[in-house]
């Protein structure tokens, strides 16, 4: 944008300075907007015995041991249920998309999920005790992450890079560095939300988003290693802001808005309860009140709407030939892509933003493969 807020507000330019920053702001053709991450929940994938995080890239599997079944054995119960948990995000794992082909369980024709226990590093998330009116459990949370250098997708790009089963990975460079020196850049926000309802998106580890000509522009092979492990290829989140008001600047005074223009991110804990509770409503990361939070400025945001899904699995997104060649350019210059930065916006399923349930286990018992 070129303008230099904080100096504007130093030097106390006359208010009609101030009024055609904001006028300049309303007719640039890069939406740069700002509000909080409040406004962009979590996409969370439900399943009867855990569920995925796919903004902040978590795996959680829930697992119960009763005291009863388990020699009446406090610790033993509780281990028990610590395994059963872990298991569950090792199944949840499995059924991972990487792409619109393929899952992490059916990849090397099964030869991958074999390794998935190596893959995976869980930590406990919540432990809890219950009475239950005489019959007492172990409801044990565990999680795993996706993203970070210990993360699910970092071992499973190194497990790739030395075995014939994926062709497609991402650029490495010669001298690896944690920090992506990035943070000011622009990100993508691509509105999916407006699709036919056997058209949505489904999340996955390597989308592609591609132009509706049929060029592709963001992929697995496109983009950095470290920014891959760092962010994940896509965030993808909720939000009730509508489409117009993404692209428009923020109502708040002229003040506030020349003072916070553009994104701000936080970092805050989740919590869980017990199990009866846990399953139908998901913690979402921001909701307590006593959460450490901590805030990082960023650039501007670009949005663009998705045409239509692409590929089996529904993974992959189209968007228009123009919006296609100005993130062509965009990318050139700030690499937005190569950096993966990118957010997709998929519609709340009914009941709030838990997640879909997926047809092979909306059938089942609530609590399969969860206790023992």
């Amino acid at each position: 944008m070129g303008i230099q807020y904080d100096h504007y507000r130093k030097n106390l330019f006359p208010r009609r300075v101030v009024f055609f920053a904001l006028i300049c702001l309303l007719c640039s053709p890069a939406v740069s907007f700002s509000f909080d991450e409040n406004d962009l929940e979590a996409y969370l994938e439900k399943h009867p015995h855990g569920w995925i995080d796919w903004k902040n890239g978590m795996i959680y599997g829930i697992g119960r041991a009763y005291l009863s079944k388990n020699r009446n054995n406090r610790p033993l119960s509780q281990g028990t249920a610590a395994v059963i948990a872990s298991g569950n995000i090792v199944k949840l794992a499995s059924g991972l998309h990487l792409d619109d082909k393929a899952t992490l369980e059916s990849l090397g024709q099964g030869k991958v999920s074999i390794n998935l226990n190596a893959f995976i590093r869980d930590r406990e998330f919540q432990n809890t005790y219950e009475e239950n009116n005489g019959d007492p459990y172990y409801e044990v949370i565990q999680v795993a992450d996706m993203k970070g250098i210990s993360g699910l997708t970092a071992r499973f790009l190194n497990y790739l890079s030395k075995n014939p089963v994926w062709k497609e990975l991402p650029i490495r460079s010669l001298e690896p560095r944690a920090d992506l020196n990035d943070d000011n850049g622009p990100w993508l926000l691509v509105d999916a939300r407006n699709l036919p309802y056997d058209q949505k998106v489904q999340p996955a580890i390597f989308p592609k988003i591609l132009s509706k000509n049929g060029d592709q522009i963001y992929s697995v092979g496109s983009v950095e290693e470290e920014a891959l492990v760092k962010r994940g290829m896509v965030s993808y989140v909720t939000t009730d802001i509508s489409g117009s008001d993404l692209r428009a600047v923020d109502s708040r005074r002229i003040d506030e808005l020349l003072e916070r223009i553009g994104m701000v991110f936080e970092v805050r804990s989740a919590a869980a309860i017990t199990i009866e509770r846990s399953i139908p409503n998901i913690p979402v990361p921001g909701k307590i009140a006593d959460a450490k939070i901590e805030r990082q400025r960023r650039g501007k945001y670009i949005v663009v709407d998705a045409q239509n899904v692409e590929g089996l699995a529904k993974t992959n997104l189209l968007v228009s030939a123009e919006d296609a060649k100005a993130l062509q350019v965009e990318d050139a210059s700030s690499q937005i892509l190569k950096k993966c930065r990118v957010v997709v916006i998929v519609s709340s399923p009914l009941g709030g933003v838990e997640g879909s349930l997926p047809m092979m286990l909306a059938g089942g018992p609530s609590i399969i493969g969860l206790e023992q």
